[in-house]
């Protein structure tokens, strides 16, 4: 069995490869081996130069993902946005059900985090644009998450592929930048919760050819990734919580389109107030 995710952030717009999965082979049974959201994330084989930068990125991510104030703040908007689309085979779930699925803690799908992925960089080093707008950096906007190497099997290795557009903004850009890339990074290994302990069976897939989320539906890997944003936004005090909403539909809008506004990352320098009238584009 293969298949992979293949996101390509392109102006405002995200490509999505799907991910093919055989159903005339069932998953091996599974096994619950751990509890709570605990993805299973290292550096890959990029050059040592950068070795440093991306552990850093990856544990920051991680860290932000696993925090009780991401999962307060997934349960704050629940309240909001009470449904999500998780797959092309489950279509829309409760956002509460979502949670658990993250916690893998539901009994009737015993989801396990993807023993190892390894995070790879793509592209040669971003450039800062003068004229900061749009994606703010000249540079790879790659962002894949996928079985490594497809030859396998079973495989044990998943690989994230991150351009360093996503890591300029990380290591050089502003809160607002580096809340982009912990976006990007959160949303790409959401996507390394596996149905099946030794196959790489990924639950939460993007919408797929011939499907496209009711407006007003998060796809739920986007819906994780702008948490994530908001949540560290809140964390350093560029926003407050009474602000949470506006920050997600700044950054997500699921009645516009369900998906990651990427152009916005670069409207907010300084401490420009971070709201959907505040974006220099539509």
């Amino acid at each position: 069995m293969k298949g992979f995710i293949r996101l390509s952030l392109v102006g405002f717009a995200l490509s999505f490869a799907a991910c093919s999965q055989d159903t005339s082979i069932e998953p091996a049974p599974t096994k619950k081996i751990s509890t709570g959201i605990d993805p299973q994330i290292f550096v890959g084989d990029i050059h040592s130069a950068d070795n440093d930068t991306l552990s850093a990125w990856i544990n920051e991510a991680v860290a932000l993902f696993k925090s009780p104030v991401f999962e307060q703040n997934i349960k704050r908007a629940s309240l909001l946005y009470p449904e999500v689309y998780l797959s092309k085979s489950e279509d829309i779930i409760p956002t509460d059900l979502l949670l658990k699925r993250l916690k893998t803690d539901d009994r009737y799908m015993p989801e396990l985090w993807w023993p190892k992925t390894d995070v790879v960089l793509h592209g040669e080093p971003a450039v800062r644009r003068q004229d900061r707008l749009g994606f703010g950096f000249d540079g790879s906007r790659k962002a894949t998450a996928g079985p490594h190497p497809k030859e396998t099997a079973p495989q044990k290795t998943g690989q994230i592929e991150i351009g360093r557009l996503h890591l300029a903004r990380y290591t050089q850009g502003d809160a607002v930048e580096k809340s982009c890339a912990l976006n990007t990074l959160v949303h790409e290994i959401s996507h390394t919760l596996s149905e099946a302990p030794d196959i790489y069976w990924m639950h939460i897939l993007d919408s797929q050819h011939g499907t496209t989320p009711p407006r007003g539906i998060f796809e739920a890997s986007y819906f994780i990734g702008v948490i994530a944003q908001c949540t560290y936004l809140e964390n350093i005090g560029r926003t407050s919580p009474s602000e949470f909403e506006s920050c997600i539909l700044t950054f997500s809008d699921p009645s516009l389109s369900s998906r990651f506004r990427s152009s916005a990352c670069d409207d907010f320098p300084g401490k420009t107030p971070i709201t959907p009238r505040g974006r220099l584009h539509p």
